[in-house]
């Protein structure tokens, strides 16, 4: 293949620059009137304005030297596709070559900003399959609209050599998608995810303003109440301010929600402000996360996550697949868009009962200390609180935690536990929130257990199998079940590996 090199979009040096860049720039540009007032002092003479007038000559200096810098940087860094590999060098004082095996990429992805969408460029985010930087992205770069779509139709051809695929999917008018979910699918999502404690705040708020304005119907609150409420009211603002705009981010993040699968791809769009587009390989992806927060939990729904390197190893990045939805219409999309996993249903076997007697030390320890910081803050009275029902306070706050740990202990029970499938380990994890991970055999780099003297005992252990993927995603825990099953899954990953290598 003739070598072709070509540079970063121009665009790239104002993004590369920074917010704290603009930032100067603003409140140096904020001050352009007092400048020139300093410039005609200097002019009349009067010493006193030369110092101000220094002060503003270095802040322009710095301003310009960072300008240039990011001009050299673009203006001597290159970008090739020679044979089977991305080569992206920088030739500036400090040399440096990045190639990148085709063979090694396992995704290409195409993210576009606010910024972008005016300068009509893309953000090409380049992925190996790796694991020492599988937390972060390893190349990014910014092409106009047209050259980003040919660049990643020429690294896909090179890793799959399906001619044509991607030049087809690259069209924005194209509306064939297997999954597209609406604005009300997305706002029922975002209400479905949200956090226990932002519902908890939204509904205390709301009764809050109910009981506040039945008081002013009634007369009950005086002006002089009302005045000293506004400090409250603020607070409860910024609490419902806060609620709010989490629900509004994850609408922002998720508008315009769709997802194709052609061949070994599977194509994500979604995004308001910031525009995505993923392309993930099927082969790539690690395992499939079933997540049900406990207000998805109370209204049975559930949202697919892949675990794969590529999506979601940044800040605000995501590796959703499928919104949220009925049990019944995520195995429906999931058979279009990933056959492959086959989400088998085995028998559930949850974490054992007699598990309890090893928590048994730890909580009696946790449940000592809160009996005796309940004694020495109510009984002894060491805070010397005047009032009685403060003191009654300190011991509703110890009873409440202790509760709250019973009911931890009785969640985890009811939702952990793993299932032993065919071709599929299927690890339940969470207390409140319930987290089902499908995890090909051949997938499994590693799995390990452990026995203490109260498991071994009951014939108990728990353990860990590990993928590649993010950190937060690489470990996944096993609780306490029968040591043979771990026997179990061994074979099984032994037999899936055999089989590869045959």
């Amino acid at each position: 293949m003739e070598k072709h090199e070509f540079r970063c979009h121009y665009s790239v040096v104002f993004e590369n620059l920074g917010r704290v860049f603009w930032f100067i720039v603003i409140c140096f540009l904020g001050q352009a009137d007092d400048i020139a007032d300093t410039v005609v002092d200097v002019a009349n003479g009067e010493v006193q304005a030369v110092d101000v007038l220094l002060g503003f000559g270095i802040l322009f200096g710095i301003i310009l030297i960072c300008f240039l810098v990011q001009n050299i940087i673009w203006a001597k860094t290159w970008i090739s596709i020679e044979q089977d590999a991305v080569v992206i060098e920088k030739r500036t004082i400090n040399r440096k070559k990045n190639t990148i095996g085709m063979k090694n990429i396992s995704n290409i992805n195409l993210e576009q900003n606010i910024f972008e969408r005016i300068m009509n460029t893309y953000k090409i985010k380049l992925d190996t399959d790796s694991k020492t930087t599988a937390d972060s992205t390893d190349v990014k770069i910014v092409l106009s609209k047209d050259k980003a779509e040919w660049f990643q139709r020429q690294v896909m051809e090179h890793m799959q050599d399906v001619a044509g695929e991607q030049m087809v999917l690259a069209k924005e008018e194209m509306t064939d998608y297997d999954v597209t979910y609406s604005a009300k699918d997305i706002i029922w999502h975002c209400i479905y995810t949200a956090s226990v404690i932002s519902v908890f705040i939204f509904l205390g708020i709301m009764i809050g303003a109910v009981a506040g304005i039945q008081s002013l119907r009634t007369g009950k609150i005086l002006l002089d109440g009302v005045v000293h409420a506004i400090g409250s009211i603020l607070v409860v603002a910024v609490l419902l301010f806060s609620v709010i705009q989490n629900l509004i981010r994850d609408f922002f993040v998720y508008y315009g929600f769709q997802a194709k699968r052609q061949g070994n791809k599977i194509y994500l769009t979604h995004g308001l402000l910031k525009k995505r587009k993923y392309v993930l390989a099927v082969d790539k992806i690690n395992a499939v996360e079933v997540i049900s927060p406990l207000v998805s939990r109370i209204f049975k729904r559930q949202y697919v996550k892949l675990v794969c390197v590529g999506v979601g190893d940044e800040e605000n990045e995501n590796s959703m697949l499928l919104l949220s939805g009925a049990r019944e219409e995520m195995y429906k999309n999931l058979s279009v868009l990933l056959p492959e996993f086959t989400l088998e249903e085995s028998r559930f076997v949850e974490r054992d009962r007699l598990s309890v007697f090893s928590e048994l030390p730890r909580k009696m320890i946790y449940y000592a200390v809160l009996i005796v910081l309940m004694v020495v803050f109510g009984y002894k009275n060491v805070l010397q609180i005047s009032v009685e029902w403060g003191i009654y306070l300190i011991y509703a706050a110890g009873i409440f935690l202790m509760l709250v740990s019973v009911l931890n202990t009785v969640m985890s029970f009811k939702t952990q536990g793993i299932m032993i499938g065919e071709n599929e380990l299927i690890v339940v994890k969470g207390c409140y929130e319930k987290n089902i991970t499908w995890i090909p055999y051949q997938k499994i780099q590693q799995m390990k257990y452990c026995e203490g003297p109260i498991r071994r005992h009951f014939g108990l252990a728990t353990g860990e199998v590990h993928i590649l993927a993010k950190s937060l995603d690489t470990v996944h825990v096993i609780t306490y079940v029968k040591k043979e099953l771990y026997e179990q899954i061994a074979e099984h990953i032994m037999k899936r590996k055999n089989n590869i290598s045959e």
